[in-house]
């Protein structure tokens, strides 16, 4: 009986993971825009912090990356990209 909870553990343990690495696919870039195909931009309140932007864009699979403008107070949701360039009020991530 314990060997098997112990094999329930470590399997709970390696899907947490699993989940875990499946959330942090890209590392956050501060001061890079991207631009490419658009699938959505979102200018209201709720999507002005890098955590909220970020959820966005996890939430949709078939995006590649997202970029907030924290000056115009703007999520952009990315298709795909085309190109990068910098902006001190952005923060962007890519999809890996």
């Amino acid at each position: 009986m314990k060997k098997l909870l112990k094999v329930s553990f470590a399997f709970f343990v390696f899907l947490s993971a699993q989940g875990l690495e499946a959330e942090m696919m890209f590392e956050p870039k501060e001061n890079i825009v991207l631009k490419g195909n658009i699938a959505t931009v979102k200018t209201s309140k709720k999507y002005r912090s890098v955590g909220a932007c970020q959820a966005l864009f996890e939430s949709r699979n078939s995006c590649v990356a997202f970029t907030l403008n924290t000056q115009k107070g703007s999520c952009t949701i990315l298709k795909n990209v085309s190109s990068d360039g910098i902006n001190e009020e952005a923060v962007s991530g890519l999809r890996q």
